[in-house]
């Protein structure tokens, strides 16, 4: 029996990685922050991808974003790689944001293993059973050249590398900010500004309508319109500075 599928909870995150090689490690960490975020999210756990391949793939076409975790074993399954072929074609449209994450993978290991002509050596952690893949289904030419295709356009894209990190918990933590970011859903700096910009207005007038009068000559001054904007202006342009230089997200170019 055809399996329905339910119309997801709006900005649905869809997420591509090999299950049985990263969900307990990884996947599921990510799963539950984006959750804790108010992200809905979809994910495959039931493994039974050659029966549910075109639910999976209305699962992507229903999605906003699309997190593509390459991994080690990431081609030792023809059904990742059948899904990144949809989230390209996607992409492609402007209907899907795709998101390339590499775990414990190098990136340009997973950039030449899309070369069809070999060059630049295919025996990579990623690229080898990516070439044996392919050796399998040499009788689907089309098949391959949907796989290399999305490989090359997805792998294109600003991402995220593990290498990077020193533990999971800020490579999850950049993830979602940038998540959060690509749907338009105020991350904690947003709210933090605000409270920035509320003290100081709060400041502003204490010190424009009490404080002044009594030390400063020129008190008018401190009472105008472009008083109250422009120190407000450079207290907002000091704190974004400070948080754009504090932690940077190590993205990967």
């Amino acid at each position: 029996m055809d399996e329905q599928v339910q119309e997801p909870l709006s900005d649905q995150v869809f997420i591509n990685y090999r299950g049985d090689e990263l969900r307990e490690i990884f996947v599921n960490h990510l799963e539950l922050q984006l959750r804790n975020a108010g992200i809905n999210v979809f994910i495959d756990t039931k493994e039974q991808k050659g029966r549910r391949l075109q639910y999976l793939f209305t699962r992507i076409k229903k999605s906003k974003i699309a997190l593509a975790i390459f991994s080690k074993r990431y081609c030792e399954s023809k059904w990742c790689l059948d899904e990144l072929v949809t989230m390209n074609e996607q992409m492609k449209e402007k209907k899907l944001v795709v998101i390339p994450i590499f775990y414990n993978v190098r990136s340009d290991d997973v950039k030449r293993a899309a070369n069809p002509d070999g060059e630049g050596g295919l025996d990579g952690e990623f690229s080898l059973p990516f070439k044996q893949l392919k050796q399998k289904h040499a009788g689907e030419p089309e098949r391959i050249e949907g796989w290399e295709c999305a490989l090359r356009s997805v792998t294109k894209r600003i991402g995220f590398s593990r290498s990077k990190y020193e533990h999971d918990t800020n490579f999850v933590l950049d993830i979602v900010k940038e998540v959060k970011k690509q749907l338009k859903i105020p991350t904690d700096e947003c709210w933090s500004a605000i409270g920035i910009a509320i003290s100081a207005i709060t400041i502003n007038f204490i010190f424009s309508f009490f404080i002044a009068p009594k030390y400063l000559p020129d008190q008018k001054f401190f009472q105008t319109p472009e008083w109250f904007i422009g120190s407000l202006a450079v207290v907002l342009a000091l704190w974004f500075w400070y948080k754009n230089n504090q932690n940077k997200a190590p993205l990967l170019s």
